[in-house]
C-alpha cells in the first residue's frame, strides 16, 4: 500500500483570537495517511497527525511524535483554498495487529458501556466490550474530516498549554473557541450555527476526555490496557 505525507494547512484557524495562542505562527502541520481498504474493505484512512509544525525534511518528520493517537479520516481534500499541500508517497508494509486499538462507547460518561475495536476491524458490530479505564486513552471511532482534524490540533494545544498552566479555561470556554474554529472553516459558509453548536457537542466531549498523547506510556499508546 501507498503511504501519503503532507502538510495540512491551518490558515483558516484564527489563532489571533484564541487564549495562549494568539502567537502561533504555523501556517501548516505534517501528517501522513494511508488507505485501510485492504484491512476488511473499509473504505477509510488511517490519519497521523505529527508535532510537527516547522519544515524539516520529509525523511524526517517521522522522527517528531504524534500530536494524538492515529484516527480514522475521510480522504483530505486536494482542491480549493485550504487544499493539501502532497509532499512524498512512500511503500508502506504494516500488519493488521500494528494498527491502533481505537474505542467506542454509547455514552460520554466512565459509567457507561464502553468497547474497543482492533486489527482494522473498525466496525461497531466487531466491538469487545472493556471498561472505561482499559479504553480511556484510545482514540474513537469517529471518522475526521478536515475541519474536524484542525479543532482536534487547536483543542490539543490548549490541553498542553492548560497543563503548562499558561492558561486556563472551562468547558464553556473551549466550547467557545471550537465555535469560532469551525466558523471559520470555509467548508462551514453554509452551515448555521446551531448545527454548528450540534457538531461542537458531537466531538468536543471526546477530545477533551482524552489525554495528551505525549502524557500516555508508551506500552500502552494505541493499545487497549490489559
Amino acid at each position: 500500500m501507498k503511504e501519503h505525507l503532507i502538510k495540512l494547512p491551518l490558515t483558516s484557524i484564527p489563532f489571533q483570537d484564541i487564549p495562549s495562542l494568539e502567537d502561533f505562527q504555523y501556517k501548516y502541520v505534517y501528517c501522513s495517511y494511508f488507505s485501510l481498504y485492504e484491512f476488511h474493505g473499509l473504505d477509510l484512512n488511517l490519519f497521523s497527525v505529527y508535532d510537527c509544525f516547522s519544515p524539516p525534511e520529509p525523511a524526517k518528520v517521522k522522527n517528531h511524535n504524534l500530536l494524538f493517537g492515529r484516527v480514522l479520516a475521510e480522504e483530505p481534500t486536494k482542491r480549493g483554498k485550504d487544499k493539501i499541500v502532497k509532499l512524498e508517497q512512500t511503500d508502506l508494509q504494516i500488519k493488521k495487529t500494528e494498527l491502533p486499538h481505537l474505542n467506542y462507547s454509547n455514552s460520554e460518561e466512565p459509567t457507561g458501556n464502553w468497547f474497543f475495536v482492533q486489527d482494522g476491524n473498525y466496525y461497531i458490530f466487531s466491538a469487545i466490550r472493556s471498561t472505561y479505564e482499559k479504553v480511556k486513552h484510545l482514540e474513537g471511532i469517529s471518522v475526521y474530516a478536515d475541519m474536524t482534524l484542525r479543532l482536534r490540533i487547536v483543542i490539543e494545544l490548549l490541553k498542553r498549554n492548560v497543563r503548562d498552566e499558561k492558561v486556563s479555561l472551562t468547558d464553556a470556554q473551549f466550547k467557545e473557541i471550537a465555535f469560532k474554529v469551525f466558523k471559520a472553516e470555509p467548508s462551514a459558509k453554509k452551515v448555521n450555527d446551531s448545527e454548528i453548536l450540534q457538531g461542537i457537542d458531537n466531538w468536543l466531549p471526546s477530545m477533551l476526555m482524552t489525554p495528551l498523547f505525549e502524557e500516555i506510556p508508551e506500552n500502552y499508546r494505541e493499545q487497549v490496557r490489559p
